[in-house]
């Protein structure tokens, strides 16, 4: 049920191999180009979708097809596109030592942080759509409110979407699929609210908020392998530091695995099910649920829909969103509450802020139950997963 791969456009490629051999010629080494990431990561079947490449790529020559990148136009060899993508080059203890000063200690099973806490918004607005309690929602409305950044990147559904590399709008009309929006009054944000489990390529918002919307502090709210995208761009002096050096905070979602859009959308139409219909989707305890407004419309073992999960997801072993700011999730919390682990003084800040301003309550995730014992589970069980899939080549 995998969607097709993206044409390569080998004629685009061939017309930068005078180019190529000038840079290798000089610097003793072969430049990594576009033909370098669709061998390595796209054909790998390994993309995330998480819009990196797009987004790094300052001649615009890369787009998009069937929810992975293609070229458009001439690569240029700059290696942007190779060394922002994240699953190309992640050093953990690298990344690690940037944000957090020091390298994870083997307990550390979750990666480091500092506190962590079950918590639920305060916003009434945001509760009534919130998949869980609504906290990334909720930091993110007072990062615009209080003036700490000018705008933030989240996905919305069911938006017209702006095709740079085709110069004109993808009209709205799939209700589920999520894509990048930039959000510049808090208010937007209900819009915004809840689980998306197909990926938006969130770094094309970014290049967004930046290059055209003139934003200097951006707050960024993604998956672990977008928050990857992102730290790459802030701390890897080869990646996009132009847009990583505008971002402010970046607030990571625990996540397993992410579907396919038009996969899904076959899934939930073989099961007699009209995805407009749909008002939310939940995971939870091992079943993949689907509601109307006020009914389950069904429920089926995730294993039933394992055939919807991108190839990207089995090789990464990150359930946490290890790298971020903040990481939010609903595992180990109460229903109507969000698990949250703040892992850097700038998470910390935003946190606290939030709490003092009357945006969140909280209680140490001690307090609840089933607690991190069960974030742990599911993190490991990621781990194992990827560790599996990497013995098997």
């Amino acid at each position: 049920m995998m969607s097709a791969k993206p044409t390569t456009h080998r004629g685009f490629l061939l017309s930068g191999m005078k180019e190529a051999k000038l840079y290798e010629s000089v610097f003793g080494v072969k430049p990594k180009t576009f033909e370098d990431l669709f061998n390595d990561v796209i054909d790998a079947g390994k993309c995330t979708f998480c819009g990196g490449c797009f987004a790094a790529c300052p001649f615009s020559v890369i787009g998009f097809e069937n929810e992975l990148p293609k070229l458009v136009g001439a690569c240029y060899q700059c290696e942007l596109c190779w060394y922002t993508c994240p699953r190309t080059v992640f050093d953990y203890d690298e990344m690690d030592k940037a944000i957090f000063g020091r390298v994870r200690d083997k307990e550390e099973r979750l990666g480091i942080y500092i506190a962590a806490y079950a918590a639920r918004s305060k916003i009434k607005d945001v509760l009534n759509v919130a998949q869980d309690g609504g906290i990334a929602t909720t930091l993110l409305a007072y990062s615009l409110d209080k003036g700490i950044v000018d705008s933030v990147v989240a996905s919305k559904r069911n938006v017209d979407v702006w095709r740079p590399w085709q110069r004109d709008y993808e009209t709205k009309g799939d209700l589920w699929r999520p894509w990048p929006n930039v959000v510049f009054d808090s208010k937007e944000l209900i819009e915004a609210s809840g689980t998306k489990y197909s990926t938006s390529p969130v770094t094309v918002g970014l290049r967004y908020a930046v290059e055209d919307c003139a934003s200097s502090n951006v707050g960024v709210v993604g998956t672990p392998c977008e928050i990857q995208t992102v730290r790459k761009m802030q701390y890897s002096y080869k990646a996009c530091s132009k847009l990583g050096s505008r971002v402010k905070f970046v607030v990571g979602l625990f996540c397993m695995e992410s579907f396919w859009y038009k996969e899904l959308v076959k899934f939930i139409e073989w099961k007699g099910v009209d995805i407009n219909t749909v008002r939310k989707f939940a995971i939870t305890k091992g079943k993949f649920i689907a509601y109307a407004e006020d009914k389950e419309l069904f429920s089926v073992p995730l294993d039933e829909i394992k055939a919807c999960v991108r190839g990207s997801c089995h090789v990464c072993r990150d359930f946490t969103a290890e790298h971020a700011d903040i990481s939010v999730g609903s595992v180990g919390s109460p229903d109507g509450w969000s698990t949250v682990l703040i892992r850097t003084k700038v998470g910390e800040e935003l946190f606290k802020g939030a709490c003092e301003a009357g945006y969140i309550e909280f209680k140490p995730i001690e307090e609840v139950k089933p607690g991190l014992k069960s974030v742990l589970k599911l993190s490991e069980g990621k781990k194992e997963r990827q560790k599996e899939v990497k013995e098997q080549g």
